[in-house]
């Protein structure tokens, strides 16, 4: 039977358990607010420089192709400015720690469906995700990179893109913001393959300075290094509101169970005063 004392014990730990909780919700909703409006405005400036570029490649076709026969290249979709190694790379973008609810493991299981599908080479940051690619004992080529789960750490960054950037074929596995309550995990080619619908935007004719070649290799670098990092944010962005999510949830758990331990306390509350009348009418009848 349970004592008094055993029964506000555990009130007492379920009640600092939650307030944990909700300082970490708190901290997680706070990050949430200030990476939002950066994120979402960072998200309409990256398509839009994509979309540049891919008018810059259809705005100049006939040149393009003349660069692809000086360089050999048949295949229009393999036409770049940067020296690459002809092999496809995915990337997973998972976290270090935990208590960012079901996303982290949402982005995973669809990196490890991609991989599995064609021959590639695999890079994983977070330690997270490592752990999880561990347990898969697939054996693919990977490299691991580690990386602050709150903050964009530019050195790390940069010899992340340093590697990445020699792949003919790059997709990033991420979870993206979709709203407070939804995030969902999508894989982007930051490789500069157009989509369908990008390539087919209107004609529009540029000049350049000091020479197409040049420029567009600059082009090809920025969009790649940029796109990579806005892949970093939104990756932020949706962790913290999984994370606030998710904590919220278990709040509204909590609170549940201390509302039974409420009740349990009452139970024993009634139980020692019926022991204690009990008591005092067998001191009566004693006495009697």
């Amino acid at each position: 039977m349970v004592s008094k004392n055993e029964v506000i014990e555990k009130f007492n730990s379920v009640t600092t358990f939650k307030n944990v909780i909700e300082t970490y919700e708190e901290i997680a909703a706070s990050r949430m607010q200030n990476a939002r409006s950066s994120v979402l405005q960072r998200r309409d400036f990256i398509s839009e420089l994509n979309d540049i570029f891919q008018q810059i490649k259809t705005s100049y076709k006939d040149e393009l192709e003349k660069l692809m026969k000086k360089r050999s290249i048949k295949d229009h979709k393999k036409l770049t400015f940067i020296e690459r190694n002809g092999k496809t790379l995915f990337v997973l973008l998972s976290s270090n720690t935990g208590l960012y609810g079901d996303i982290i493991k949402q982005s995973f299981d669809l990196f490890i469906e991609l991989v599995k599908k064609e021959s590639c080479d695999a890079i994983i940051i977070g330690k997270v995700g490592l752990d999880y690619f561990k347990n898969t004992n697939l054996k693919i080529p990977y490299a691991y990179f580690d990386f602050p789960d709150s903050k964009i750490d530019n050195e790390k960054l940069k010899n992340i893109v340093k590697h990445i950037i020699n792949y003919e074929r790059t997709f990033i596995v991420y979870g993206q913001f979709q709203n407070i309550i939804t995030q969902k995990p999508i894989v982007t080619s930051i490789s500069g393959d157009p989509l369908p619908q990008e390539a087919k935007g209107p004609k529009i004719k540029y000049f350049f300075e000091p020479s197409l070649e040049k420029i567009m290799a600059f082009f090809e670098a920025e969009i790649f290094s940029s796109i990579f990092e806005q892949t970093i944010f939104e990756s932020q962005l949706a962790k913290f509101a999984s994370r606030m999510t998710s904590l919220e949830i278990r709040v509204e758990k909590i609170k549940e169970l201390l509302k039974l331990i409420e009740i349990e306390k009452q139970k024993v509350k009634h139980r020692i005063m019926n022991k204690k009348q009990l008591d005092a009418l067998s001191s009566i009848s004693l006495w009697s």
